[in-house]
């Protein structure tokens, strides 16, 4: 398995990789690393994969992520799916291609995760909650059950979220928000409770 990204969360992931007993085969990347890394390096210039590879794309920013998938599958590329062994998945979890996982998360029952989801560590996600494409949970967030995570949403590091709201998509939760009401796609809140500061275009 390669990981595309050799950043921060790249390496979180690289972690994730080993520890749930795959083969890492090294890390993908648009641009030549400054510094030395342990695992190989492969810059990223369209061309097909090695055989019987697989790629997750560890990549925290939503569009800039699904930007590479589209580069990635045009490129013939099969996508696959890391999930921590420190990590607990309750009954019925769905979870489609793509997704990572990271340690002491915990997705309860008949959460759904679609694909190319980062469900980082010490996330708690609610029972038949649904995380739809490219959604981003960061470190400790916590989703209430019956929750709707809008394709590309951002939840920050440390946010709650209601049971039953729905995030819009596009929309970016500030790290240790509590969000009590739906949030309109497209939107950034923040504050306890949680408000709108601006939108993601940067208009007021």
């Amino acid at each position: 398995m390669f990981v595309f990204g050799a950043g921060n969360f790249g390496r979180e992931t690289r972690d994730a990789v080993i520890a749930s007993g795959h083969e890492i085969s090294g890390f993908v990347s648009d641009v030549q690393l400054h510094r030395e890394s342990p695992i190989p390096v492969r810059l990223f210039d369209g061309s097909a994969p090695p055989i019987d590879t697989t790629i997750v794309v560890a990549v925290a920013d939503s569009t800039s992520r699904s930007e590479i998938v589209v580069r990635l599958q045009a490129a013939g590329w099969r996508f696959g799916t890391v999930i921590h062994p420190h990590s607990v998945t309750g009954s019925g979890v769905q979870m489609e291609e793509g997704c990572i996982v990271l340690a002491l998360s915990y997705l309860s029952t008949d959460a759904v995760l679609k694909r190319h989801v980062h469900i980082n560590y010490g996330v708690t996600f609610g029972h038949d909650s649904v995380a739809e494409d490219f959604v981003t949970v960061l470190p400790n967030a916590t989703v209430g059950g019956g929750v709707s995570l809008q394709r590309g949403a951002t939840v920050g590091s440390g946010a709650v979220i209601l049971p039953g709201l729905t995030i819009g998509e596009g929309a970016v939760i500030g790290a240790g928000a509590v969000v009590t009401k739906d949030v309109a796609p497209h939107t950034i809140v923040v504050g306890v409770p949680a408000r709108i500061l601006r939108l993601t275009d940067g208009r007021v």
